[in-house]
């Protein structure tokens, strides 16, 4: 069975961006965890648009992808992968998603974040569309300082193990050793 790792990057980020191509070379590196890894470029990176990413996900991945599938969703890119999950059908389900940065309120949200927060999200149809849920968070996120809620609700809403990086920030680094870690060690195998 073909595992994959999609990544979908943050606000303004690119493949090219942030530690995507870092984590690609180490996950690559034998002994190889994913047969398939790939950072998705989502359309208008500077002002994503919920129909838009959540649909540039299932061009890549198709409306029902291989249950060996694991997502990486970074900012607001964890709202992409989830929004995502929620349209696949009952019964459906993929190894899991590490949600880097994730958020469902910030602190001070601009125009176009907005509909990322106040639309809806199914997150019964998010957690049983999920074998394993692992969240990397920051206590010095410059976007989300309440971590502590933060926590709270992704272990409420989706069962989620919450990792609590001090000092991560946004986790816009070259390198993220974090991100590599909860990688190999929650999805080092199938299942």
């Amino acid at each position: 069975m073909t595992r994959s790792l999609v990544m979908v990057p943050r606000w303004a980020g690119s493949p090219d961006t942030d530690f995507y191509p870092w984590l690609t070379a180490k996950v690559r590196t034998p002994p190889a965890r994913f047969d398939d890894v790939r950072a998705l470029a989502m359309p208008t990176p500077s002002a994503p648009t919920l129909d838009g990413w959540v649909s540039t996900v299932a061009s890549a991945v198709g409306s029902v992808p291989a249950p060996s599938t694991v997502f990486l969703g970074h900012s607001v890119g964890c709202q992409a992968v989830m929004r995502y999950l929620a349209t696949l059908p009952p019964g459906h389900t993929v190894e899991g998603a590490l949600l880097v940065a994730g958020w469902f309120e910030v602190d001070k949200p601009w125009d176009t974040l907005r509909p990322w927060i106040e639309t809806p999200m199914d997150f019964d149809r998010v957690r049983a569309a999920l074998r394993r849920c692992v969240v990397v968070l920051s206590d010095s996120d410059p976007f989300t300082s309440d971590w502590r809620r933060n926590t709270r609700l992704f272990e409420e809403r989706l069962g989620a193990e919450v990792r609590v990086i001090p000092g991560g920030r946004h986790f816009n680094n070259p390198q993220e050793p974090a991100v590599l870690e909860a990688l190999q060690e929650r999805f080092a195998s199938p299942g």
